[in-house]
């Protein structure tokens, strides 16, 4: 086998070319040196040798003048392989010395492995023998000195370079090693420091004294102003700072501290008299023998609030490393004065807060706090004058909204006036009629304010409960004595004058509606003649009775004298409303009255004026509603009439109107239609939506804008709402039958989804069908759900469990929670047909539309689209990813019949 010598003093140059030289079938032998060298070859004769150059004891250069001198040995090749010796003279001086061969490190391995095979080849025993010198020893030791020497000078040059290098970075890694010391340091001082004042001035003094530097400044920005003031400084002195007092952040700035403080960014400069900008500085830099510094600005709670400022006789004193380490003492100085600051302000919210808490302790009103970040806005701390006042422990009241209180009686209107300026966050002051644990009433003057944190988020809301239950009953003795009627108890024209006038106030400020009602009993006079005033006042006692059971009780009912009786409806929704009360009014009077053993039938007449429409104060409302009574007197009596000729025909429209859809309801006279739903992709029929229609006297179709409104007010939604759930269901069961199955939606009224029937009867229908649950899909509205989203939820709960589907109708136009929405058991979001209207060309309704799209999708919840009218919006729609499309685009709502056979094909 062939056997190769290495000869390098570096072991991972040897271990290289011998794993190179064993995969490839040679045996090696290994030398440090020339000297051993020669004596392994001269004991284990090798078939080549590889040789380095640049070796300790013998370097190449000899070792091939003696291995070529050495007759044993000349035969055999050599070849150089060498990193340092790379000069064309250099492999020169090695050939003419006999070398075989001449390879610069490092090579390619194949290349390497090539010239070693034609070595070995060329040296063969059948070929040309080993290389020999070529030139006269003389000569060759003379190149071979010169070459030595240049060699020599070159790498002495290279190592006083590396001298010169290593001195730098020493003395660099000392700069460093005393400012890590600083910053250990300053990290001490920051545990131990005992106030902030102490903590700047021993960094400052720490920087200096042991992290080398010249100077060290700091400021801090004044409270509420822009003036930077110093907080501490130590070493050289810095009279410029002194001259340019008051340091600010105003342009233009004068000084590193105040570029860095104004600008938010660290200020770095290794030679300040290069810095053209503080060019004012320089002869103030050159005297105080600063040549480098470092400004960082100090940031505490995400804002400026002061600079930590070095100066360093060295020019080029601050590289990376350093300028990292200036940095992070920065840091840690502002972190620690964040914690002073915080410290400090917990303990003066502790201090605040031990005080507030002995004086609501101590105060006599009752004082409550709740959370309304919580649901419910509960009750989470109590006085003992609440448990007091309310005769409830702080253990039952808590966890609890305040509403109990007012047991059932929650038609109050401070209630509402509460309710209101806690959703808006703003104070409020009320009068409420509350109820203590034993059930006694009290009379509570609450004031309520919110506390709001730092973000401006409301917290906790504070009340004060003051106990006005005797001031109030002294002022109702007085009340009942001067306003009251002795006859019937109701309200006298003083009390009724003093109400209406504060009802007209509140109704102006709010932009809401009232009403008077004149009431004066037909030929009442009759009965005083023939029965006798006794009869007369019982009769009187009988019919007030009734009226105010006609009314709700916030609304005043009064008595002027005789048989007139006036009754102020507060807070109307509509003035349409008067006319519904007048008609309850006028069956209530209507119906038979016993006295002295017979039955007596009265009627009554009614006038009635609105505010604002009519007048503007309580008089001339009295005497509008006192013309329009004589005109119901006029008309044949046992009726009422507006004092505006408009709302009379609204008012007898709208009578006509109710006694017509209670005959639709009773002779099975509404009909349904039914607007189909299709998939926004693929373009198939999906479901269809139900809508109820009611039959007008000639056969013609009365739309439900004429209806459903007046079904609300007069509470025949409910039937109208079962009657439509179950023949919606019934027409489904037929889709089944014919071999389409397909979902049927049906709108649930706000009366229907707050029925506590309604769950059972919707089980009912869909038993008596055999519909499946999934099949039916019920649409409620989003300010249905968001007037009470606890209750909401509840109900919710119980119809989700019957299998049913919930889609929230014109969404995106009421103030949905998102909070709640993400707790409601919901299925669909149907978006509003005024966003869909202008959702193709105007940017804004797009993206909301887009917006609802993508938050349905986030919730998993499906999306319709309704009131698409073109095919611009329904390629829009579909674009967005809008689930499901419904429109005139489409298809008009379309009776049953004509549905089926859209179905059919």
């Amino acid at each position: 086998m062939r056997k190769i010598l290495i000869v390098d003093d570096r072991t991972d140059n040897r271990y290289l070319l011998r794993a190179l030289l064993q995969g490839h079938g040679f045996t090696v032998e290994e030398a440090d040196n020339g000297i051993a060298a020669l004596a392994s070859a001269r004991t284990h004769r090798p078939n080549l040798v590889i040789s380095d150059l640049l070796m300790p004891a013998m370097d190449g250069y000899t070792l091939l003048r003696e291995w070529k001198a050495d007759p044993s040995l000349a035969p055999i090749p050599f070849v150089v392989y060498t990193a340092t010796y790379t000069e064309p003279r250099d492999e020169r001086l090695a050939l003419d010395l006999g070398a075989d061969a001449f390879i610069v490190k490092p090579a390619e391995p194949d290349v390497f492995m090539h010239a070693v095979e034609n070595v070995l080849a060329a040296t063969a025993a059948d070929k040309q023998p080993a290389a020999k010198p070529r030139t006269d020893e003389s000569v060759v030791l003379k190149e071979y000195n010169q070459i030595l020497i240049g060699k020599l000078e070159q790498r002495s040059a290279q190592l006083e370079a590396r001298v010169a290098e290593l001195q730098q970075a020493e003395c660099r890694l000392e700069r460093l090693n005393r400012l890590y010391a600083a910053l250990s340091a300053t990290n001490h001082t920051i545990v131990h420091a005992a106030d902030a004042a102490d903590l700047l001035q021993a960094t400052c003094r720490i920087a200096v004294e042991r992290g080398g530097l010249a100077a060290a400044w700091i400021g801090l920005l004044s409270p509420g102003s822009e003036e930077l003031r110093v907080a501490a400084n130590h070493g050289a002195p810095l009279p410029w700072l002194e001259h340019l007092a008051p340091l600010t952040t105003q342009p233009p700035p004068r000084t590193p501290a105040e570029i860095a403080t104004a600008s938010g960014r660290t200020y770095l400069c290794n030679l300040l008299q290069a810095d053209a900008a503080l060019v004012h500085l320089h002869e103030a830099f050159a005297q105080a023998g600063v040549e480098a510094a470092v400004a960082v600005p100090l940031q505490l709670d995400g804002s400026v609030n002061g600079c930590f400022t070095l100066f360093a006789r060295e020019a080029g004193f601050f590289d990376d490393a350093m300028t990292e380490l200036v940095t992070e003492m920065a840091s840690d100085i502002a972190f620690a004065l964040e914690n002073f600051e915080r410290d400090a302000r917990s303990q003066r919210a502790e201090e605040t807060a031990h005080l507030l808490g002995r004086a609501v302790e101590a105060s006599a009103n009752g004082i409550m706090i709740t959370d309304p970040r919580q649901p419910d806005n509960p009750l989470i701390h109590v006085n003992r004058a609440f448990e007091r006042i309310t005769g409830y422990s702080a253990s039952e009241a808590l966890g609890r909204n305040p509403r109990f209180l007012a047991a059932s009686d929650t038609g109050q209107r401070g209630l509402t006036e509460l309710r209101m300026a806690i959703k808006s966050g703003r104070e409020v002051d009320v009068v409420l009629r509350n109820y203590r644990k034993d059930g006694s009433l009290f009379w509570n003057e609450l004031s309520v304010a919110p506390v709001y944190d730092a973000a401006g988020r409301a917290t906790h809301c504070v009340g004060v409960i003051n106990d006005i239950t005797e001031r109030i009953a002294y002022e109702e003795a007085l009340e009942r004595r001067n306003n009251e009627d002795p006859v019937t108890g109701l309200a006298s024209r003083n009390l009724l004058r003093d109400r209406s006038n504060q009802a007209i106030a509140f109704a102006r400020q709010d932009g809401r509606a009232l009403a008077l009602l004149l009431i004066d009993l037909d030929n009442f006079k009759r009965i005083n003649d023939g029965l006798g005033h006794d009869a007369g006042d019982q009769m009187l006692k009988e019919i007030a009775r009734r009226i105010r059971g006609c009314v709700d009780a916030h609304d005043t009912v009064a008595r002027l004298g005789g048989d007139e009786f006036v009754v102020m409806l507060a807070d109307l929704a509509s003035p349409q409303t008067a006319a519904l009360v007048a008609a309850r009014i006028l069956r209530a009077v209507r119906t038979p009255i016993i006295a002295h053993g017979r039955e007596i039938e009265i009627s009554a007449s009614i006038g009635a004026s609105v505010f604002p429409q009519d007048d503007d104060d309580f008089d001339a409302l009295l005497r509008d509603a006192d013309a329009a009574m004589y005109r119901a007197k006029d008309a044949g009596r046992n009726t009422f009439r507006f004092y505006t000729s408009d709302m009379n025909a609204e008012a007898v429209t709208k009578l006509e109107m109710e006694a017509r859809l209670r005959r639709a309801i009773a002779q099975d006279e509404l009909v349904l239609h039914f607007q189909p739903l299709y998939e926004a992709q693929s373009g198939s029929l999906f479901a269809a939506e139900a809508l109820v229609r009611m039959r007008a006297a000639d056969g013609g179709l009365i739309p439900p804008g004429n209806f459903i409104p007046l079904a609300e007010e007069t509470g025949l939604i409910l039937a109208v709402g079962r009657w439509v759930m179950l023949a919606a269901c019934r027409e489904a069961r037929r889709w089944i039958d014919m071999g389409r199955e397909m979902q049927v939606a049906v709108n649930l009224s706000a009366r229907q989804f707050n029925d506590a029937g309604l769950t059972e009867h919707i089980h009912d229908c869909l038993a008596e069908t055999g519909l499946s649950a999934r099949l039916l899909k019920l649409e409620i509205t989003e300010s249905m759900v968001m007037c009470n989203a606890v209750q909401a939820a509840q109900i919710l709960s119980g119809l989700k469990a019957l299998g049913v589907g919930i889609s929230v109708d014109d969404f995106g136009t009421g103030h949905s929670s998102l909070a709640y929405l993400r707790r409601f058991p919901l299925d669909q979001l149907k978006i509003d047909r005024s966003f869909v209207h202008d959702a193709a060309q105007d940017e804004d309704s797009a993206a909301i539309v887009r917006g609802i799209i993508a938050l349905a999708r986030s919730l998993r919840l499906q999306t319709v689209a309704e009131g698409v009218e073109t095919a611009e919006q329904a390629r829009f729609l579909k674009d967005a990813g809008c689930d499901l499309l419904q429109g005139y685009y489409f298809n008009r709502p379309l009776e049953s019949e004509a549905l089926a056979r859209l179905l059919a094909t």
